[in-house]
Formats: structure tokens, C-alpha cells, sequence
């Protein structure tokens, strides 16, 4: 029996119409996270690498210098972090005669440092604006590709759910065109897991693609990486668990999450000896016990205190993950995102209480798991990097938007169409019947 095929006419205008969406979603993402950020939230931090924009666009000598993020100062001032006022940079950028000296930022190579050093020695006009335009169109192309592959696996309510969760989140806004941050890299190993998820048998092929994510990530900063590394494998363990009783597939997406995993930590791992190399002066293992003697345990778990707030080394990871979960009393008093993120771990219960009203097999679904997984991937950073969550509150809400407040708002949409559905069942008559359950295959794939 020959099976009927679409014209290419029509396969090549649904392409289109793919193609034109996808801009479209993207373009009007870039517009609003740039438009509606903050410009100087993070700004401190970004100064680092606009030391290196500011070395190509006034020809400063930077041939002794290793890394790609610096600390810029004025003419006339002392060179020392005690007199250092991250406005120099912005200053100097303005007007290149005010240049005093610049010293090292090594707690990372600065891969984007060089990087932007290189585009701003093509003479591109306005390079500041340039490149934070561009930051802001990649982030928002890679949240779009992640939208796309969401509605491939998943239906229409959980892209729908993460995009406009996404753009309406101000953290996430406000780091957007962030040069020092570079957003954009945080999203793109859970595209490439999604890509893998709906592709296992191409999974060898996206592999060297996990270790280039993690490298080039890893080399522009350590901050989030086991929340970045954990988002990889986000929607590959959910599906894992549920297939267990198909051992075939089962099989398969073990050896995809086992090789995400090796090739991730490969990618972190070579970023890191080199960085080791570079601060040890060529000696490797100088390098590892100066990271770790002098950055690692200030940041994570280690038990030397943070000098902005001494008291990061006492408290607790689960004092630290309740601040993210509640008003923080020394951080933003406008801020809803912790309490947002308390509401749905709350209606989290309600939910498994339907699915009960229901009647179902199991308590514990796809959707669940994969809830659960993504709160665990978000909490990551709060309990292995305590001590910089307890002194960045300010700026560590952002790690709730990897995925765990777009799954959640989606769980809840869901079961309120489902339950909506489910108590009007009746009342759908004949004719609307095949049009409701087309519509609901449509939304939601289960």
C-alpha cells in the first residue's frame, strides 16, 4: 500500500514557516531583554572585560598579559583591588587619555575578554554596543532552538511555558547582554541535550559538541557549572526513569546520559588545566593548588571565609537554599522569584493529589521526574557553590530560570486544562470530540 507524501511544496512551506518563526520569537526576545534589562545591573563585574575592548580600540600593550579579564584604572591612581572603582573602565572606554594601568583578573582565563579584544581590533564602530546586541540575539536564538525542540518532544504547553517564562523573568533579562556573564553559553548544553534526547541515534555526533559547550563555557568562568552541566542531561533522566521497562531504550539513553557526562567533564577538565598552567606560570600543578587554595574554597564549600561576607563560611547549604527560596532580608526586598519558586514547589503535592482523583497507575509521571530533576539541577549551584550563593544574592535568583520555574509553570498549566478537561468530559458532545482530543495530543504529549 503506497503511503500518501506531502508535495515538496508544502513540506518546503512548512520549512518556511519554521524558519520565520523561529526569527520571529527570536527578534522579538532580543528586542525585549535589551530594551527592558537594567544597563548596569552586573556592571562591576562586566568592566573586566571591557578593559579588553578598551586595549584594542586605544592600541594598549597587553603582550605580558594571560588573561582575558583585567581590572582597568584611571591615570594617576594606585593599581591595588583596595583602589580599584569599576567606573574606570567605563571611562576610559569614553575617552582612552584618562588610561592609568591595568592588573589581572585570574580567577578564570576570559576566554570572551580575548575574544572581544579580537572584534574590537576590527574597527568595529561602537564595539560595546555591538557586541551586547549580540549577546542579546544569541541568548534569545538559543532559548528559541530550545523552544523548538521542546515542541517536538513534548507538544506546544512546555515551550510555550518556557519561552514566555523566560522573557518575563527580569534576571534573566538583566543579564542578557551581559559581557562578563555571556548568558547565552549557560543554555547551550541543555540545547544540545534536548537535540541528543530527540536524536539518539545521531548521539555520537553531538558529543565532541558537550565537550566544546563545557570548554568554551568553562573558560569564560566557573560560576553555574553544575547547574550548566546538569541542565545537559535535564530531560535525558526523566525519560531514562520512565523507560526502564524498555530495555532497549533504556539502554539507549544511558549511554547518552554516561556520554554527555564523560564528554562534559572532559570539557571542564581541559579548561581547567590550562587555566592551572597559566596561573602556575607553566607549572600545572602549581596552578590546581592556587585554584583551590585561593578561589575554590572562597566560592564553594571550602572552609575559608569570603571576605565581603565572613559569615558565608558558617552558614549552612540548606540556610542558603531557603534564602533563594524567601525574601533575603539583605538582598532585593522586591523580590518575587523566590516565593514564586516556594508556590510551585507547594502546588507540587496538589499535583500528585489529582493525578490520585484520577486514578492512574502511578503517582509519579514524566512530567514529575522531570520537575523534580530540574529543582535538583537549580539547587546544585546554592549547596557546592555556598559561599558565593550566600554573597550574591543579588544575582543568583537567575539560577531558578535553568529550567526549574519554566517546568513548574508548565506542571501547573497543565493539570489545570487537565482537571479542567477532566471535569467537563461529559459535557463534550460527539462532534467536538476528535476536535478536543486533537487538540490536547497537540498541547501536551504525555
Amino acid at each position: 500500500m503506497l503511503r500518501y507524501k506531502k508535495p515538496d511544496l508544502i513540506c518546503r512551506k512548512s520549512q518556511i514557516f519554521k524558519v520565520a518563526l523561529l526569527l520571529i520569537m527570536t527578534l522579538f526576545m532580543a528586542y525585549t531583554f535589551y530594551v527592558k534589562r537594567d544597563p548596569w545591573f552586573q556592571s562591576d563585574s562586566e568592566s573586566t572585560p571591557i578593559a579588553m575592548i578598551n586595549a584594542a580600540k586605544y592600541d594598549i600593550d597587553i603582550s605580558g598579559f594571560k588573561y582575558g579579564l583585567n581590572i582597568m584604572f584611571s591615570a594617576g591612581k594606585e593599581q591595588t583591588w583596595e583602589t580599584w572603582n569599576y567606573l574606570d573602565a567605563y571611562r576610559i572606554y569614553a575617552d582612552g587619555k584618562l588610561y592609568g594601568g591595568m592588573i589581572p583578573y585570574s580567577s578564570q582565563i576570559g576566554l570572551q575578554g580575548w575574544i572581544y579584544y579580537y572584534f574590537a581590533k576590527a574597527k568595529i564602530p561602537n564595539p560595546l554596543l555591538f557586541l551586547r546586541v549580540d549577546c542579546c540575539l544569541l541568548l534569545s536564538l538559543i532559548i528559541s532552538l530550545i523552544c523548538y525542540e521542546l515542541y517536538l518532544k513534548y507538544g506546544l504547553l512546555l515551550p510555550s511555558s518556557f519561552y514566555l517564562v523566560s522573557i518575563c523573568s527580569p534576571w534573566m533579562r538583566n543579564l542578557s547582554a551581559s559581557l562578563y556573564h555571556v548568558e547565552f553559553t549557560w543554555f547551550i548544553p541543555m540545547f544540545l541535550g534536548l537535540i541528543c534526547l530527540n536524536n539518539l541515534n545521531k548521539r555520537y555526533w553531538l558529543y565532541p559538541l558537550f565537550f566544546l559547550a563545557i570548554l568554551v563555557r568553562s573558560s569564560c568562568g566557573y560560576e553555574y557549572m553544575p547547574v550548566i552541566m546538569l541542565s545537559s542531561i535535564m530531560f535525558l533522566v526523566p525519560e531514562w526513569i520512565c523507560s526502564i521497562k524498555n530495555k532497549k531504550q533504556s539502554r539507549l539513553l544511558f549511554k547518552a546520559i554516561f556520554g554527555v557526562g564523560i564528554f562534559s567533564l572532559l570539557g571542564f577538565a581541559s579548561a581547567f588545566v590550562v587555566h592551572s598552567y597559566i596561573r602556575g606560570n607553566g607549572n600545572i600543578f602549581v596552578g590546581i593548588n592556587d585554584i583551590y587554595q585561593n578561589t575554590a574554597l572562597k566560592r564553594t564549600v571550602g572552609i575559608i571565609g569570603n571576605t565581603e561576607i565572613p559569615e558565608a563560611v558558617y552558614a549552612s547549604s540548606f540556610d542558603v537554599l531557603w534564602m533563594y527560596l524567601n525574601y533575603y532580608k539583605k538582598g532585593i526586598s522586591s523580590n518575587m522569584t523566590g516565593r514564586f519558586t516556594l508556590l510551585l514547589l507547594l502546588l507540587f503535592p496538589v499535583c500528585i493529589l489529582f493525578r490520585k482523583i484520577m486514578k492512574r497507575k502511578h503517582l509519579l509521571n514524566r512530567d514529575m521526574y522531570l520537575f523534580i530533576f530540574s529543582f535538583i539541577t537549580c539547587i546544585s549551584w546554592f549547596i557546592l557553590g555556598k559561599q558565593h550563593s550566600f554573597v550574591h544574592p543579588h544575582l543568583n535568583y537567575v539560577m531558578w530560570y535553568m529550567g526549574f520555574i519554566q517546568i513548574g509553570t508548565y506542571l501547573v498549566l497543565k493539570y489545570i486544562l487537565k482537571i479542567c478537561y477532566y471535569y467537563n468530559e461529559e459535557k463534550v458532545s460527539k462532534f467536538w470530540e476528535k476536535i478536543v482530543h486533537k487538540l490536547k495530543e497537540k498541547i501536551t504529549r504525555d
